[in-house]
């Protein structure tokens, strides 16, 4: 359940923080102890914009059985040439597959993502925007593949130098199998989006603390305009701040959170054989606030620990 939740409180559908990569004699070298990313093709889409098909990105070293593969990744970006485009491509899957699998290396510095998001914090400052898009697309780790049929990350600048960027995550047709934790795979969000605004000049040491080992100096203020999680009859919507660190346990965030069909979810947990997660939602729903749409809590998650009206719940 801890899965499933984290997520949707926090907006840790994370590629909404992701930002470049790249190969080969893009602009920027992807380090080859940090990954490896290869394409079958890429050509120019349209004004400022590539697609890049068959593409594959591996983790290095000992994290070279997680991978991800898209049969086409489009970027756009206000201005940017050909080579900081692919940059854009490579760094934004490498956070997508750190976010997912939880890696950590010491081998995808700072300054690698510093020299990669330059352009675009230049010109989210000024208003531009930077769209990217996955398509057909699976992530690996060993036996276990995460399939979407498509994610599009948009990222916009503010007016103002000042002003917050604005990111948004839409994906679609997602699930999972291989896993063993079957819970996962009956509760994972078939359809998701998220919408959340966060200081420009805070991008790039989240991407870094992401995708490196997690500084507790890294504290980045998120608001979460909207988040929503759709699996058949079941639907989880909600907003709130959040203060992301990289890593998910020492993360805090607090919102409101909404559940369409909520006996669904409770069933689903049951027949997975999550008893104590199952319980924890029946104790919920009783002090939730109903409505003709659903149930609703006032929720916060602080140090790996869920809270419902300040009641903790055993989500582990």
């Amino acid at each position: 359940m801890k899965k499933l939740l984290l997520p949707l409180l926090l907006g840790a559908s994370a590629p909404v923080f992701a930002l470049p990569a790249a190969s080969g004699a893009w602009a920027t070298a992807l380090p080859e102890d940090c990954a490896v990313a290869t394409a079958t093709s890429s050509q120019p889409h349209g004004t400022d914009s590539i697609v890049s098909r068959g593409y594959d990105l591996r983790l290095a070293g000992e994290h070279a059985h997680q991978e991800l593969h898209a049969g086409d990744i489009t970027a756009t970006g206000s201005g940017m040439n050909a080579a900081e485009l692919h940059d854009l491509e490579d760094a934004a899957s490498l956070v997508m597959v750190a976010t997912l699998t939880g890696h950590h290396s010491d081998h995808c510095p700072n300054s690698y993502f510093l020299q990669v998001v330059a352009p675009v914090l230049d010109g989210v400052q000024s208003g531009k925007s930077y769209d990217l898009v996955w398509d057909n697309a699976d992530m690996s780790t060993g036996t276990v593949h995460l399939f979407f049929r498509r994610a599009h990350l948009r990222l916009t600048g503010g007016r103002t130098p000042d002003a917050p960027a604005v990111m948004t995550l839409e994906t679609q047709g997602v699930n999972i199998n291989g896993s063993k934790n079957h819970l996962l795979e009956a509760t994972m969000p078939q359809q998701a989006s998220a919408s959340a605004s966060m200081p420009a000049s805070d991008i790039v040491p989240l991407a870094a603390a992401i995708v490196g080992h997690p500084s507790e100096s890294v504290a980045v203020p998120v608001e979460l305009t909207s988040v929503r999680a759709v699996r058949d009859t079941m639907q989880i919507s909600g907003n709130g701040k959040a203060t992301l660190t990289g890593n998910a346990d020492a993360s805090a965030g607090e919102g409101h959170i909404a559940v369409q069909h909520l006996d669904d979810i409770i069933a689903t947990l049951r027949d997975s054989g999550q008893t104590k997660a199952s319980a924890a939602l029946v104790l919920a729903k009783l002090f939730g606030h109903r409505s003709s749409t659903g149930t609703s809590w006032d929720v916060n998650w602080d140090a790996g620990v869920l809270t419902v009206n300040h009641i903790p719940l055993p989500i582990h």
